[in-house]
């Protein structure tokens, strides 16, 4: 899990809507993280251990980090229950395993908020949520992950 915010690389395409929404209770989303939408409204990192209400799916990439913990020494703008526009579009982001092409177009899941997985249920786990499609790989071996 990221203690971080972080820079994702971004290759720009066409998706769909985008929302802000606030960080649930409790929880915090860095910059750059995979966010999860929870039934309730609510974001939390993706596959949070302990969600305020059922994830129902993956909004998109942080625009910025959110602190709704009640703990941050960060003053301002982004303490609080604030809201997170999360974007969609295409990122590298890592994988637990090297894909290849013969992935192409496959479902990608979240194994938590910075990491995804082209395996829908680890062995022993629960089910992942999908994040987006395999998009592909670049000249320097990049995986990229398409979320619409």
């Amino acid at each position: 899990m990221l203690t971080d915010d972080r820079a994702l690389t971004r290759i720009p395409c066409g998706h769909g809507p985008e929302f802000a929404l606030p960080v649930a209770a409790g929880m915090k989303v860095y910059r750059g993280s995979i966010a999860a939408i929870c039934q309730d409204g609510t974001l939390v990192q993706a596959a949070a251990a302990a969600p305020p209400s059922p994830i129902v799916g993956i909004a998109g990439i942080a625009r910025h980090g959110q602190d709704n913990t009640g703990t941050s020494n960060v003053y301002g703008d982004q303490t609080g229950a604030g809201d997170v526009w999360c974007e969609r579009g295409t990122w590298a982001l890592p994988f637990d395993v090297a894909p290849t092409w013969a992935a192409y177009g496959k479902p990608v899941y979240a194994v938590d908020d910075e990491t995804v997985s082209l395996t829908q249920t680890p062995e022993g786990g629960s089910a992942r949520e999908q994040v987006g499609t395999f998009a592909g790989l670049d000249a320097q071996g990049t995986a990229w992950t398409y979320l619409a």
